[in-house]
């Protein structure tokens, strides 16, 4: 089972520790823990290594950069519909 600690920044982290094993990210929305959580809770029950979440996969600062592009695009895309 996920722990969710509202940080002093607003920020959530999620911590989860399973069978030995210990993870955590930290996100804005709590939604977004929540997700991130429920999938990291059900690949530690199959003893498989939880995924990091998007962010945490980036490596350059690019990336990011082409991260939130994509983002801005789907939720201007949306807001027309």
């Amino acid at each position: 089972m996920a722990t969710f600690t509202k940080l002093p920044s607003g920020s959530w982290r999620v911590q989860i520790r399973r069978r030995g094993r210990y993870i955590n990210e930290t996100f804005q929305r709590r939604e977004d823990a929540w997700r991130w959580a429920l999938g990291a809770d059900v690949k530690a029950d199959r003893g498989e290594a939880p995924i990091s979440s998007r962010i945490a996969r980036l490596k350059t600062f690019g990336e990011l950069i082409d991260l939130h592009i994509k983002d801005m695009t789907a939720v201007s895309a949306g807001s027309f519909m």
